[in-house]
């Protein structure tokens, strides 16, 4: 019977936060809530057992602001250092790897269950606020948590508040992707297209083919054109692709190897072990057995 497979969702957050906050109470009281409708925190708020350079599947959407410091993460394989005043947009099933962060690092967040509008699906984003926006959006997290903790939880206007936040969101988000888009080369539009491409795909087609063709341009120059912009090959980036669900699959579900071998279309078990093993220095049951 399969376990949760690696989602950073709602049921795992109320599930390991109890003796986090419990930890807490004398620094922070309250320093977060969760139900089965929202998870919010108005401060730093670390999963217990979270890894660095693990992947983890989002279950809901997230919204993280980074008030303080700063993280680096890789979310559906592109690499993000999100500093202060910066929010990020997860949307629903993305992956995310928290590589490192400051010392001093703090952030505010929410999960919404609800695909915004402006969101594409299986899409992210990433943008900066200036100050007035930025007290904005922290007005919106005052009023998300008064709300929760009301006598009566209200779930509408919870929604509704969220919805209104991430409308507002969504206009500095697109002046921030026509200002990256007007300094951004053709090579490197190509590589974002690409690494979308990677996402929906990757564990279906593994052939450079399929990418160029999507691309309407030929395998040589879609080679030639990620090596230049990223120092990485094609397959480099859909192996680690592959590698990104391959963990995600062994970490969090009991799923025996030859079925995630089938399930990642490997043509047999054997062929997944050698794979996973060029790739991370380990076999299969060695990563799962890790700690």
């Amino acid at each position: 019977m399969d376990k949760k497979i690696g989602k950073l969702n709602l049921e795992l957050i109320r599930g390991r936060s109890v003796s986090v906050l419990e930890q807490e109470k004398g620094k922070h009281p309250e320093t977060f809530y969760a139900d089965d409708n929202i998870f919010i925190t108005l401060h730093n708020f670390r999963i217990q057992g979270m890894e660095n350079g693990q992947p983890y599947q989002v279950g809901e959407g997230r919204l993280m602001m980074v008030r303080e410091g700063w993280v680096r993460v890789v979310v559906n394989l592109e690499e993000f250092l999100l500093q202060r005043h910066s929010a990020m947009l997860l949307t629903p099933d993305g992956i995310i790897e928290i590589q490192e962060w400051s010392d001093d690092f703090d952030m505010q967040a929410f999960s919404f269950k609800d695909q915004p509008l402006f969101a594409e699906p299986s899409q992210h984003t990433c943008f900066t606020l200036n100050d007035d926006e930025w007290d904005l959006a922290c007005q919106y997290f005052q009023l998300i948590w008064h709300t929760v903790h009301r006598p009566i939880v209200m779930t509408e206007v919870i929604q509704k508040l969220q919805s209104a936040l991430l409308t507002e969101l969504s206009h500095i988000e697109w002046r921030e992707i026509g200002n990256r888009q007007a300094k951004t080369s053709r090579y490197e539009l190509i590589l974002h297209q690409f690494l979308k491409l990677v996402n929906s795909n990757g564990l279906r087609q593994r052939k450079i083919a399929f990418y160029a063709d999507k691309l309407c341009i030929t395998p040589n120059h879609l080679g030639a054109v990620i090596k230049r912009v990223s120092g990485l090959s094609v397959m480099q980036w859909i192996n680690r692709h592959t590698i990104q669900k391959a963990k995600v699959l062994l970490r969090y579900s009991d799923l025996p190897v030859w079925e995630i071998a089938e399930r990642m279309n490997f043509a047999n078990p054997s062929f997944f072990s050698k794979f996973f093993k060029k790739e991370t220095g380990m076999t299969p049951g060695q990563y799962r057995l890790q700690k």
